[in-house]
């Protein structure tokens, strides 16, 4: 007979599997070489610092998007 311990870990153990489903059917971060916004190079630096977050404008750009209200 299961006790209430075993009855959480079996809970625990559905619900990791489901988060990591959910984790592996997320699309890759997208990173490029070139601002989308300018056309400069984006820094490595920056693609780095976002490692796991799409990467597709410079600082200034970004920025810029953000005031503007256009989120991230």
């Amino acid at each position: 007979m299961a006790d209430n311990a075993d009855r959480a870990a079996d809970e625990y153990a559905v619900y990791e599997q489901a988060r990591l489903a959910s984790q592996l059917a997320k699309p890759a971060p997208v990173h490029q070489d070139y601002c989308d916004g300018c056309g400069v190079p984006i820094p490595l630096a920056r693609r780095e610092a976002l490692a796991g977050h799409n990467c597709v404008m410079c600082i200034d750009c970004q920025d810029l998007l953000e005031r503007k209200g256009g989120g991230r």
